[in-house]
């Protein structure tokens, strides 16, 4: 039971880190950016704002917060407040679009860094 195809015996080399690395960059780019076209999509744009969100942008409100704690706990609630507003809706789809792309980006960093470029012999001719 001997193989006519030599290369069909030997055991099957694993990809170098570096580019098993760079395809989960790839395969992150592709599924987040799908994820968060169908999220743009199927997201409520919700314009109305509820009872609590009209309180939380008054003045009055600015204003007590300000008597409690100074313009810092005014900046933290308005920081918050931005920040909670891109978890719900269409700005989610371009937190994610934004995260996926940030994460692609350092995979492919990661593996070009740990890419070891070895010299080449090819060019040169094997030195005697």
């Amino acid at each position: 039971m001997s193989d006519s195809n030599p290369q069909s015996a030997r055991p099957r080399q694993p990809l170098p880190l570096h580019v098993r690395i760079r395809y989960c960059g790839i395969a992150i780019l592709l599924v987040g950016l799908v994820a968060a076209a169908l999220i743009y999509i199927y997201a409520a744009d919700d314009r109305s704002s509820g009872g609590a969100a009209e309180i939380e942008s008054g003045r009055l409100y600015e204003y007590n917060i300000e008597r409690i704690g100074g313009m810092a706990a005014v900046y933290a609630a308005r920081f918050n407040r931005w920040l909670a507003g891109l978890w719900h809706g269409r700005p989610l789809a371009y937190t994610v679009a934004i995260l996926t792309v940030a994460i692609a980006l350092l995979c492919f960093a990661v593996a070009r860094m740990i890419f070891v470029r070895l010299p080449a012999e090819s060019e040169n001719g094997p030195e005697s």
